[in-house]
């Protein structure tokens, strides 16, 4: 069959609508196929974020119940001078409570600078810095039990926690005049640390 001028037209124009409609189904092909990757890689950085999100609210969740389980104890030891700053004037305030209490001839003290604490009974203790602050006291007393009465009245003055590194008695040389009244017989020197528990890293203080 043989084909005329007419027919071509007419085939050549359905050819084009042909053609176009293949060009156009191509491109709803792609650009589908570009929108479902999109979708696909949006749908699963979705996921990521909500089993991050869930991961992080459990660890919420247990840390709060960590801090619940331990908020008592830890107020406590806020409270008794343990957890925090450096309670300088409370450890003076308790020496001198604890030596009025007991009739004693009064306490001479020094504090040196705060440093680090390092004992291999403490290994761990998470995010806190455990500091000590080194206290020297001299005192008078009339006989040896003077020594560890003073130590429990110091320590029930709740002033501190506070560990006694090493001490020293003398025996004092007594000046035979009645006027002078009750004089000391002995005369003790103590070396105290006194503990304190930070959050993160604490800069050495004079």
């Amino acid at each position: 069959m043989k084909l005329t001028a007419a027919d071509w037209r007419f085939l050549r124009a359905s050819l084009l609508v042909l053609s176009a409609t293949l060009l156009l189904g191509s491109t709803l092909v792609f650009f589908t196929y570009q929108h479902f990757s999109q979708s696909r890689a949006a749908l699963k950085q979705q996921q990521d974020a909500l089993l991050e999100a869930h991961d992080r609210l459990h660890k919420s969740g247990d840390e709060k119940d960590t801090i619940l389980r331990y908020r008592a104890a830890y107020l406590a030891l806020q409270q008794h001078g343990l957890v925090g700053e450096e309670q300088r004037i409370n450890w003076v305030d308790a020496l001198r409570a604890a030596s009025l209490q007991l009739k004693m001839f009064g306490v001479n003290y020094q504090i040196e600078a705060q440093q680090a604490y390092q004992s291999p009974a403490v290994t761990d203790t998470g995010p806190y810095r455990l500091r000590q602050s080194a206290m020297k006291i001299n005192m008078g007393l009339l006989h040896e039990e003077d020594l560890p009465r003073f130590l429990k009245a110091l320590a029930e003055q709740d002033a501190g926690f506070f560990i006694v590194r090493e001490c020293d008695m003398q025996r004092q040389s007594l000046a035979m005049n009645e006027s002078v009244g009750m004089q000391p017989h002995l005369g003790a020197d103590c070396s105290l640390a006194w503990l304190t528990m930070s959050e993160g890293k604490v800069e050495e203080r004079p």
